[in-house]
């Protein structure tokens, strides 16, 4: 993929436009802003997603939580993250209806696309429909601009009949996010299946009995290692 982005002025949006970003659905979608366009704080990550097939990019550790949340949910059956609000025209007359500043890049000072953070498809089985997701730390909802932010968002989904959340990670979603990432890790990185002979042998040197979790991955380990 291309390097860091210029998202700055009209031309640029109107740019990212024609190739695509923000634009599709499952593989095909690329979403507005990716990992290489900002700055790191070393929270940002790319994930390999299992239900989309493609590479999902999250900008802080709680998009990650919510992602590994989201994903493993029944009900999903896709997940665009960094959503575009277009056009842009839209969320400056909600911004102006509700006597808000549009937020502004810091350098041309030109309006810029605002994007929520997840975009959720989902499915019961008879009926699809979509959730609009912003992951905020719950100490920013405080803050007087944040709320100013979600407003916007919050109006801009309202007028799509699309639900809006606001997600602040607890310690036990992290809890749940770190066993779903750690469980569906195989997977991602398509680790190769071991074979027959391998498992024999692995579930013959385990002993009947209690055992710690690092002794049963060393034999496992070892087992694979001289395979």
């Amino acid at each position: 993929m291309a390097g860091r982005r210029k998202l700055e002025k009209l031309a640029d949006f109107k740019r990212a436009l024609k190739q695509k970003y923000g634009l599709g659905e499952g593989a095909n979608y690329t979403p507005w802003i990716r990992v290489q366009d900002v700055k790191s704080h070393g929270h940002s990550g790319k994930i390999d997603g299992i239900k989309s097939g493609r590479t999902h990019h999250t900008l802080s550790e709680q998009e990650t939580c919510f992602f590994y949340l989201a994903e493993f949910s029944d009900s999903v059956t896709d997940i665009r993250e960094q959503f575009p609000l277009l056009p842009l025209t839209l969320s400056l007359k909600i911004s102006q209806l509700l006597d808000i500043d549009h937020p502004k890049h810091p350098i041309t000072k030109d309006p810029i696309i605002m994007t929520t953070d997840f975009l959720l498809t989902c499915s019961d089985g008879k009926r699809i429909w979509y959730e609009a997701v912003s992951v905020k730390p719950s100490e920013k909802l405080s803050d007087k601009r944040t709320a100013e932010k979600l407003d916007i968002e919050r109006v801009w989904w309202e007028l799509l009949g699309v639900p809006f959340h606001v997600f602040c990670l607890s310690e036990l979603n992290q809890i749940k996010s770190k066993n779903i990432q750690w469980i569906t890790d195989p997977q991602r990185k398509k680790y190769s299946s071991p074979s027959n002979k391998v498992r024999e042998e692995a579930k013959r040197l385990l002993m009947v009995g209690t055992m710690q979790l690092s002794d049963v991955c060393d034999t496992f380990s070892q087992v694979w290692r001289h395979s």
